[in-house]
């Protein structure tokens, strides 16, 4: 998406207002896939102040995650806005301000740059996720396991790996002098 801004690069204090849409493929973050269920739907202004021109957005979409702890996919509303200064060219490497050439601004570069502060670390399908089993690998969600260390417990993060039972009582105090 483009924004032809030749008639405001001459005078301080003109501003143009712009919407449109991005269409961005698949894309590939931090080894996970994020699909994006609609169009990025892009609404804002520039404004010239003279020595910099602030661009105001706001951007809304659906896109679709993969859950950290069951692995499933979900949807989750995309809607932030965002403030950005641009300049002709930069002499220093200011990592606050976007470059743009010509009488036109690429808002697909910008636009990226915040869309990734508001893709979520930590992602989950719903607040409470139970996750998978780490032994049988059933998705607790949905139903209970057989595995016997899980029962007494309802948070597999905790649970006990039977694998570590040697440990167990490594450094226990009880009974014993320190």
């Amino acid at each position: 998406m483009k924004i032809n801004i030749a008639d405001i690069l001459t005078e301080p204090g003109l501003s143009r207002s712009f919407e449109g849409s991005l269409t961005p493929g698949d894309i590939s973050w931090q080894g996970e896939t994020i699909r994006f269920k609609e169009p990025l739907y892009v609404t804002g202004k520039v404004t010239n102040s003279g020595t910099v021109l602030i661009l105001t957005a706001e951007v809304r979409s659906r896109i679709i995650l993969q859950c950290g702890s069951c692995l499933e996919d979900y949807e989750q509303n995309l809607d932030f806005s965002f403030e950005a200064r641009l300049v002709r060219s930069s002499e220093d490497d200011n990592p606050d301000l976007f470059v743009f050439e010509g009488n036109e601004i690429d808002l697909s570069e910008i636009v990226w740059e915040f869309l990734i502060l508001e893709i979520p670390i930590k992602r989950r399908c719903r607040e409470h996720c139970k996750g998978l089993c780490p032994n049988c690998g059933t998705n607790l969600n949905y139903k209970t396991c057989s595995c016997a260390n899980i029962e007494e417990n309802d948070d597999p993060d905790l649970a006990f790996d039977e694998r570590l039972k040697v440990l167990k009582d490594f450094f226990s105090t009880e009974g014993k002098e320190v």
